[in-house]
This record gives structure tokens, C-alpha cells and sequence, in this order.
């Protein structure tokens, strides 16, 4: 069993963290400092004597200290720094057991045992290769995604650079869709800028008229694009602009070697319409624990 050790990163250590961190293949962006510091404000870190490194978002909260895994984040993925390491699962999870009582954490393995006193839930993803042409993306489409798509429509679809009006759209709309607080959808804004400064992502719109109606912003992570932050109106849902948006997204990577991650949704909804587009189930782990005393563990549940 390998031997894990919570540390705090410090500022000196941040690029040499971020260096490692985005070689990662996968949903790396998650794992810069800069992300990880908007969305989980104090975090710190697993490391194994082998060197594999967790970010962990340890805080407090009602007076005692829990692990939650942050918003904005699907899951982490372990930062490798010799190829001959191993994850040791038991060993990781038995760290994190004495920093705190109340435990919820994601990773982006594929389900496996836990140990007693945890809890594992598969979620899924729904994830695709972008092949090099448009034929053969849109062989794999669903029929019902094809009908919508060869309907006319008066729909612009382009790239943008600019993100103050899809923001605005975005902390309009989301609150009903998602009931994210406007602190949440402020730091999500707050992110978009960063990765747009950083040209770590890509805002693609669709617009009535000059009106827009739909957009999606997509992260660019390591050899996958993640399927991030969404949103659309209710003329955008009239005119199935999304259908239309995403097909363009997933058009303007064609040969581009990329994964496509929708990220995912345990609504069955979301899910057949992922999977609409060809993207096929990705499950990956929810882990969580809560050591709390009767009553307080019925009271108190892992979030």
C-alpha cells in the first residue's frame, strides 16, 4: 500500500505543479492552480511516495472538517509524474479517512471496489472520437438527431471571442435551469475569462437575427474537449438551436484528434441526447464516506 501524505501547495511550487498537471491526458485544466483556486478555495493534496498527486479540497464547515468535491469539476484525475506508477485506490481512500468525517470525491477511473465504511457510485460521461470527416461524424448520429438537423433554419452558428453577452445568458438562464446561487455562476464567468485569456477554451454561439439564442463554451484539456457550460433561451429551444450548435462544435474539430466529452448526466434526458450525436458511456467513480455519530450522519448526508 502506498503511502499518501495531504500536503498545501505553495506558491513557488505552482508552476512546476502546473507543468505536471496539464500533461496529464484527459480533464487536466481541472487540475491548474488557477482553476482549482476559484473553485476550491484552501485546497490541497494527496501526494504517494511514488509521486502520484490528488488535489483534494479539504474545508470547514458546521464546525468540523469535510472533503467535498468542487463544482465546476467532473472529476480529477491522478498526476502521474513516473510511468511506471501505479494508483493505489485502497491506499488513497484510507489517507483521506483521518482528514475528514464527511467525504465526497470523483475520479475519472473506471469503477472498482471500494473498501469498507465507503460508498462507490458509478456516473457516467458521455465521450466520442472526432473522426476526420463530416461524413462519417454524421453517420453516427441518431435519427432523430438527424431529422432536426436537416431542417432549414435562420440560425448563425459561428465561433466567438468576446464572452460578455453569453455570460449574461448564462447567469439569466442557468438559475432556473440548474439552480446554481449567483455567487456560483459569477465564479463560473470568472473562469470563462481566464480560460479565454489563456486560449484554453472556445465560446461558439448561435444567433437569431443578430440575437443570441444558444451558446456553449468548451475547454480545451490535455486530448480531450470538455463539454462545459451551456445554455440557451426559450427561442433557442424553439428552434432546437443546440442540436444545430453542437453539431457545428463537433464539425469544426473534425481531424483534429481530440475526445469529445459531453461530461455527461445521470438525466436520462441529457443522456439520450449526448448520445445522440454518437457519444457512447463513460462510467467513472463517485466515492464518498460519512463517519459521522447517529444522529448526525442521517442528518448530515455526503453532498
Amino acid at each position: 500500500m502506498a503511502d499518501w501524505q495531504y500536503r498545501i501547495l505553495e506558491s513557488k511550487q505552482a508552476p512546476d505543479w502546473d507543468q505536471h498537471a496539464l500533461r496529464q491526458s484527459g480533464s487536466s485544466l481541472y487540475m491548474h492552480s488557477l482553476y482549482l483556486d476559484e473553485v476550491a478555495p484552501g485546497w490541497g493534496y494527496l501526494e504517494s511516495e511514488k509521486g502520484i498527486q490528488v488535489p483534494v479540497w479539504l474545508r470547514q464547515r458546521w464546525g468540523m472538517h469535510e472533503i467535498t468535491h468542487p463544482l465546476f469539476i467532473q472529476h480529477f484525475r491522478p498526476i502521474y509524474r513516473g510511468a511506471d506508477a501505479a494508483f493505489d485506490l485502497t491506499g488513497f481512500l484510507k489517507a483521506l479517512e483521518p482528514l475528514a468525517n464527511r467525504i465526497s470525491i470523483q475520479l475519472d477511473l473506471p469503477p472498482e471496489p471500494s473498501p469498507p465504511g465507503w460508498q462507490m457510485h458509478e456516473r457516467v460521461s458521455y465521450r466520442m472520437p472526432l473522426p476526420n470527416t463530416q461524413e462519417v461524424l454524421r453517420q453516427g448520429f441518431s435519427s432523430h438527431h438527424k431529422r432536426i438537423l436537416k431542417k432549414s433554419h435562420a440560425l448563425k452558428l459561428s465561433a466567438e471571442s468576446e464572452i460578455e453577452e453569453f455570460s449574461t445568458l448564462f447567469q439569466l438562464e442557468m438559475p432556473q435551469l440548474s439552480g446554481l446561487k449567483s455567487e456560483e455562476l459569477e465564479k463560473a464567468v470568472r473562469l470563462m475569462t481566464w480560460i479565454s485569456i489563456k486560449r484554453r477554451g472556445q465560446l461558439f454561439t448561435a444567433r437569431l437575427d443578430g440575437r443570441l439564442v444558444a451558446g456553449c463554451f468548451i475547454l480545451h484539456s490535455g486530448d480531450r474537449l470538455l463539454y462545459q457550460w451551456a445554455v440557451s433561451n426559450a427561442e433557442g429551444k424553439e428552434c432546437q438551436a443546440m442540436h444545430h450548435l453542437i453539431a457545428f462544435v463537433l464539425e469544426s474539430y473534425l481531424g483534429s484528434r481530440f475526445e469529445f466529452d459531453f461530461e455527461g448526466s445521470m438525466l436520462p434526458g441529457l443522456q439520450r441526447f449526448y448520445a445522440g450525436f454518437g457519444a457512447k458511456p463513460y462510467l467513472y467513480m463517485r466515492l464518498t464516506r460519512n463517519n459521522l455519530p447517529f444522529p448526525l450522519n442521517r442528518l448530515l448526508h455526503v453532498g
